[in-house]
């Protein structure tokens, strides 16, 4: 008789192969995870996807993955630079800034976990770092409360990160919360850095110091420094710096109506709502709130309703402008019998913008604007 040929124990032999394979795969290198590629938004809502090569404060450099050909984008014409290995709340936190929303942005970098942090790089260290100094600086300026921290936090980010593209940005950010904490020369210094850069930053620094003179109630001055800005010698295809001369525009004629010159601050708004892009909802924001001053210190109150309600309900994307609409509409309403619309403005401004200006101006007059 022939032995029998024992059967292979299966289980055995499974268990063989399983750690065979586990060995296997200790030994074998790394496999490198795909890094999503880097993003450069334009201001053209174009965008070259690719990798950034350097980043500085006056332009960025990105090889584009269309023709690997190396590109570089002067700072004025970049909307939003997106990081292939920054964490997603990073990217929604810096969306809810450009959105007027630092509190969101705030909350939203509460999300990051340390792990997505560890080992990051610089970059994304230096995205974090901005964020958070943005939106809490712009926080305690539209609230008017942590102005020292605020303060800090800018002043902080701007001395360890010389080289950030968002320089100018984080200048102009620490100007305006120095402007509303009442430091008018550290505010100048501030807006200082912006004339360094490209001309739309020339126009800034000229708009953003007319804007302190403004709410020093020295309104000559602010003009001269507005009427500066929209004479920067700037390229006619610059749609940046055309962009700022609007605003620029709009700010001059909130100071001739101060100086009892309505009529034509009128027409100097009017002028540049019609060469605005329709899409720009923010500088339209800001131009329409500007003729309703304009239409108000005109005495032409139906004018400014109008004016201040096309704010109110089509471009309300900016605080500011439209928390100083909602203002001028409670007194407009009421000072044309219609006291339930003047009520509901009230409410929405109290309850939309509690910490504004406009609110506390609003509470100064007993309710009334």
């Amino acid at each position: 008789m022939h032995a029998m040929t024992p059967r292979p124990n299966l289980d055995l032999l499974r268990g063989h192969r399983l750690r065979l394979a586990v060995a296997l795969a200790l030994l074998a290198p790394p496999l490198a995870m795909a890094q999503a590629p880097d993003r450069v938004k334009l201001t053209d809502k174009t965008e070259i996807i690719g990798t950034l090569d350097t980043i500085g404060p006056n332009d960025v450099e990105i090889t584009d993955q269309r023709d690997s050909q190396a590109k570089k984008i002067s700072i004025d014409r970049i909307r939003e630079v997106m990081l292939g290995d920054e964490p997603e709340a990073l990217r929604n936190a810096r969306g809810l800034l450009v959105r007027q929303d630092p509190a969101g942005a705030i909350d939203e970098l509460d999300k990051i976990e340390q792990v997505e942090l560890d080992g990051a790089s610089d970059r994304v260290l230096a995205e974090v770092a901005f964020v958070k100094a943005a939106a809490t600086g712009r926080l305690a300026t539209l609230s008017g409360t942590g102005l020292a921290e605020g303060e800090k936090s800018l002043r902080e980010f701007l001395q360890k990160h010389p080289r950030s593209h968002h320089l100018f940005q984080a200048s102009e950010l620490l100007g305006d919360l120095l402007v509303r904490a009442g430091k008018y020369d550290d505010a100048a210094a501030a807006f200082a850095a912006l004339d360094k850069g490209p001309p739309a930053y020339r126009v800034r620094a000229a708009t953003a110091k007319a804007g302190s003179f403004y709410i020093q109630k020295k309104y000559a001055e602010a003009e001269k420094e507005f009427q500066a800005a929209i004479g920067v010698d700037t390229d006619p295809k610059d749609e940046a710096s055309a962009r700022q001369k609007r605003d620029a525009q709009a700010g001059r004629a909130r100071c001739l109506s101060r100086q009892g010159k309505a009529a034509e601050a009128v027409t100097i708004v009017q002028d540049a709502i019609r060469q605005a892009d329709p899409e720009d909802r923010d500088m339209l924001g800001r131009a329409y709130a500007a003729l309703g001053d304009a239409f108000r210190a005109a005495g032409k109150d139906q004018d400014a309703i109008i004016a201040f309600l096309t704010v109110d309900l089509v471009y309300n994307s900016v605080p500011e402008s439209h928390a100083e609409a909602l203002y001028n509409l409670v007194a407009l309403w009421q000072k044309v019998q219609k006291p339930e619309r003047s009520r509901d403005a009230r409410q929405v401004l109290e309850s939309s913008y509690p910490t504004s200006r406009w609110a506390k101006a609003l509470a100064a007059a007993g309710g009334k604007g």
